[in-house]
C-alpha cells in the first residue's frame, strides 16, 4: 500500500466505530417488527387481544420458538405490549378481512428479551437453501419463484413466521444436470448438496411435499448440516397447514447453532492484524467480513502498514465463539505474527504482540 494510498485510508478510516451489533442490524424474516392479525372490529377489547397476538409474532421471529408466549420471562411483554408499539393502523387484508396491522420496537424487543435470558437468533447466520419437491395436480416439479410460485410463496411465509432466512435454487441448466425431482425425494444427498455447492451456504434443506391417497398433504423434511442430517415428516389437509406444522421443527434444529444470548454491553475486546489488506478496496473487504461475524458489536481500526491493518473487535459474545468463526471463514487462514517497532524501538500497539492478539491473512 502507497504512503499516498494508506494516508487516505487513515483519513477516512481512523477513529471510526461502525456498530454491527444485533440490535443495530436487521434480523432476518419479513419485515421484522411489524405483524399483522386479523380482528373483528376496531373496538377497544378486540385491539387489546390483537396486539398481544402481534407481539408473540415478533417475538417468536426473535427466538424461533413457537412457544415463547409460555416461557415465563416472557409473559410479561405479551400481557404488556404497548411499551414497545410503535404505530398500529386497520386495513383489508387479500381475502377482504379486517386486519390490525402493529409496527413495534424491534430492538428494543430484542434488547428485552435478551435481558430475560432468552436467546435470540444470531444476525448474519447463513440462509437454507431449500430444495423444494412438489407433488400435485400440475405434476411433479421443482419449486422455486418462477416455478410453481403459489407453493414457492406459501413456504416463503411460513418460515418467515419464525425468522428463518431461506434461499431457492435457480433451476437453471447447470442445477437440473446436477440434481432431478428424483435425486431430492428420494433423497440422494450426493447429487443434492454437490448441487448446492454452488449457493455457498452450510445449510441444505430437501423438501418433498406429496397428496396422499385421503387427499391430505404429506411432507417430508431432511435438513443438512455440519456433515450430518436431520429429518422428520409433518402433514395437514392444505400444502399450507404441512408446510406450518413442518417448520417449527426446522427451527428447533437451527436454534442450537445459530442463537445466541449476546452481552449486551459489547464488554468483550479482540485484537487482530490482518495481512493481505494493501488496497481501500482490500480493506472495505475485510471490514464488511468482521462486521458480518456473529458476535461482533462493532470494530476500530487501530493502525495501518504497508499490506496490513490492525484492528480492535468489540464482542458481545465469549472470544472463543469468534475465533471458531474466524478460524472457519474460507476467506482468512492464520498467519505469523510480525514484531512490529515503534520508532522508539518498542513493540508499540502490534496486536500480535499484546496479549490476546491474533494475525489472520485476507485470501483473494
Amino acid at each position: 500500500m502507497g504512503a499516498s494510498l494508506m494516508a487516505r485510508l487513515i483519513i477516512v478510516c481512523i477513529g471510526l466505530t461502525l456498530l454491527y451489533a444485533g440490535l443495530s442490524r436487521p434480523a432476518c424474516g419479513a419485515d421484522l417488527p411489524t405483524a399483522r392479525v386479523a380482528v373483528a372490529d376496531q373496538s377497544a377489547g378486540a385491539r387489546a387481544e390483537a396486539l398481544k397476538a402481534a407481539i408473540t409474532q415478533i417475538l417468536v421471529r426473535l427466538t424461533g420458538r413457537a412457544d415463547i408466549v409460555t416461557a415465563t420471562p416472557a409473559v410479561a411483554l405479551v400481557a404488556s405490549p404497548q411499551p414497545y408499539l410503535q404505530q398500529y393502523y386497520y386495513e383489508h387484508g387479500e381475502e377482504g378481512g379486517l386486519e390490525l396491522v402493529a409496527r413495534f420496537d424491534g430492538q428494543g424487543l430484542r434488547r428485552a428479551v435478551i435481558q430475560r435470558g432468552i436467546p435470540v437468533w444470531q444476525v448474519g447466520r447463513p440462509p437454507v437453501l431449500v430444495w423444494f419437491a412438489v407433488d400435485s395436480e400440475a405434476g411433479q416439479k421443482l419449486v422455486n419463484s418462477s416455478i410453481e410460485p403459489h407453493f414457492y410463496e406459501a413456504l416463503n411465509r411460513a418460515v418467515a413466521e419464525f425468522g428463518i432466512p431461506v434461499i431457492f435454487p435457480r433451476l437453471d441448466s447447470q442445477d437440473r444436470q446436477r440434481v432431478s425431482y428424483s435425486d431430492v425425494v428420494d433423497g440422494f444427498s450426493r447429487a443434492v448438496l454437490a448441487a448446492s455447492s454452488r449457493y455457498s451456504t452450510e445449510l441444505v434443506l430437501a423438501l418433498r411435499i406429496t397428496r396422499s391417497r385421503s387427499s391430505d398433504w404429506q411432507g417430508r423434511w431432511v435438513l443438512y448440516q455440519n456433515g450430518s442430517n436431520t429429518s422428520w415428516e409433518s402433514g395437514g389437509v392444505s400444502i399450507e397447514q404441512a408446510l406450518t406444522q413442518g417448520v417449527p421443527m426446522l427451527a428447533a434444529s437451527l436454534r442450537a447453532s445459530y442463537t445466541l444470548l449476546p452481552d449486551l454491553a459489547a464488554s468483550g475486546r479482540m485484537r487482530l492484524r490482518i495481512s493481505g489488506v494493501d488496497s481501500l478496496e482490500r480493506f472495505a473487504v475485510i471490514e464488511k467480513l468482521l462486521a458480518s461475524l456473529p458476535g461482533v458489536a462493532a470494530l476500530q481500526l487501530r493502525r495501518t502498514g504497508p499490506d496490513w491493518v490492525g484492528i480492535q473487535l468489540s464482542l458481545n459474545v465469549a472470544r472463543s465463539q469468534v475465533e471458531q468463526e474466524l478460524a472457519g471463514h474460507p476467506r482468512l487462514e492464520p498467519a505469523a505474527p510480525l514484531q512490529l517497532a515503534e520508532p522508539d524501538g518498542s513493540a508499540g500497539d502490534n496486536p500480535s504482540s499484546v496479549q490476546g492478539g491474533s494475525t489472520y491473512r485476507l485470501l483473494r
